[in-house]
């Protein structure tokens, strides 16, 4: 879909290709081509792009797009390789006949990753592009067995030249720009911002101290103790990460957690803290107490290995008389809701169980709580820091916990910060409390003393 200008441009590079490396011209044209999509690869788009920048031909009003086909992994994993392909192949001639206009450019990047160039189109006009964008992929569905498969996207977009002087650091700044659209959810677009780089840069930090952590095992588990209202005493706690630096310092939770996340490093630091607390010694502190346990659930090879780590831990609580409660947070469950059903079905031990974390945060669906028989509800915090100035969250937490009642479930309050709170948390009938005002998160050691 190429105007007269652009068609001569491409034929003069891959004249030069040719030339230069010797060899017959159409063989070098299908090395340059993605197979499957029919796009240009991602070197050829690239080098085509710089070009059209090196010989100063619509060097203005430049734009690159970079859009991701997001839950390809388990599209893969649903269809198998042969059915993705066929997927991927109908899409891209879908895109081709839907976009049928001049001075535009396809690429492939990954293997779930497209590139569009627009080339002498006003910002305007990405904008509409853009829109048009979104609206054509929601339009498409693949049919397979009866079934319609739709596809969801993020783009990134970069401008020429603000956001980089060649087709590369385009390239670079648009998949900056597409992982802060993909934060922000389904059928996103940003446009890169240079404030992008100094995430980016803490992103890299992080990602180097993930790895020394996990390389050298620089983990401790840290305890954050839950206490009975009424008695004050110690009824249990929940395991929290704290990962060390060069200088074995501790590095608090708030100051890593979210790039753990982003970064996809949150399984294996989990894995790692669960190493430390599978010992006798940890154990015994918890006798006749209650070990909560986060579990980040993300995917359902997650779910599958919790089913699994459920028979292992079955076995821990009867040998050492300890209760383990999976921590997992209310939007997880939702999410994953029949499997959370299966899990709950085959645990048939008092001694496991489930703490729906977050309750209230804005998913709340008390459906899941018959699905799922969860033992415990911790509360959402920020419902508890506005209980004594928001009448509204007064009347929420009242009512969970009457529900809670009703159904024989515990409930805990996070955050608790001060007696004020403690005080109207009693009178409502919260059963557990967590939090600053009665303990900061301790070291094992720490937890030890506490208990005794």
């Amino acid at each position: 879909i190429l105007n007269k200008e652009i068609v001569e441009v491409l034929e003069n590079l891959l004249i030069e290709h040719a030339i230069h490396f010797d060899k017959p011209l159409n063989l070098y044209f299908k090395s340059r081509i993605d197979s499957l999509t029919e796009f240009l690869s991602r070197e050829a788009f690239l080098e085509t792009l710089q070009d059209f920048i090196t010989k100063e031909k619509l060097t203005k009003d430049i734009t690159l797009i970079l859009f991701e086909l997001e839950d390809f992994p388990l599209i893969f994993f649903s269809l198998g390789s042969q059915i993705t392909n066929q997927l991927l192949k109908d899409f891209s001639t879908y895109l081709r006949n839907q976009f049928d206009i001049p001075n535009i450019l396809f690429g492939k990047n990954k293997e779930n990753q497209f590139l569009i160039a627009l080339l002498g189109v006003s910002f305007l006009e990405v904008l509409e592009f853009l829109e048009n964008l979104t609206k054509k992929v929601k339009a498409y569905s693949f049919k397979f067995e009866n079934k319609k498969i739709s596809l969801n996207i993020s783009i990134g977009v970069t401008l020429y030249p603000q956001d980089g002087k060649d087709a590369y650091s385009l390239l670079k700044n648009a998949e900056i720009a597409l992982q802060m659209a993909k934060k922000e959810g389904k059928f996103k677009w940003m446009f890169f911002e240079s404030k992008f780089l100094k995430h980016f840069e803490k992103l890299n930090k992080f990602k180097n101290i993930f790895e020394k952590v996990i390389r050298e095992h620089l983990i401790i588990p840290y305890i954050q103790p839950i206490f009975d209202v009424h008695t004050g005493s110690v009824v249990g706690g929940e395991v929290l990460i704290r990962i060390l630096d060069d200088k074995g310092k501790i590095i608090c939770a708030c100051d890593f957690i979210n790039y753990a996340y982003e970064l996809k490093y949150i399984d294996e630091l989990e894995a790692l803290v669960g190493e430390k607390i599978t010992e006798p010694n940890f154990f015994s502190l918890f006798k006749n107490k209650f070990l909560f346990i986060n579990k980040v659930v993300t995917s359902y090879d997650k779910v599958r290995f919790l089913l699994e780590e459920l028979k292992v831990w079955k076995t821990i609580t009867e040998n050492y008389d300890i209760s383990c409660i999976f921590e997992i947070t209310e939007s997880s469950i939702l999410e994953f809701l029949d499997f959370f059903e299966m899990l709950s079905t085959e645990n048939k031990t008092e001694k496991v169980g489930i703490a729906i974390d977050d309750f209230g945060s804005g998913y709340a669906s008390f459906t899941s709580l018959i699905k799922i028989n969860p033992k415990f509800l911790k509360i959402d915090g920020n419902l508890i820091r506005q209980i004594l100035k928001s009448k509204k969250c007064y009347t929420i937490v009242k009512g969970i916990v009457s529900i809670a009642k009703e159904l024989n479930i515990k409930t805990i309050a996070e955050f608790v910060e001060n007696e004020r709170i403690a005080k109207a948390l009693r009178e409502i009938g919260v059963d557990l409390f967590q939090g600053f005002y009665l303990s900061k998160p301790v070291s094992v050691e720490e937890f030890k003393k506490l208990i005794s």
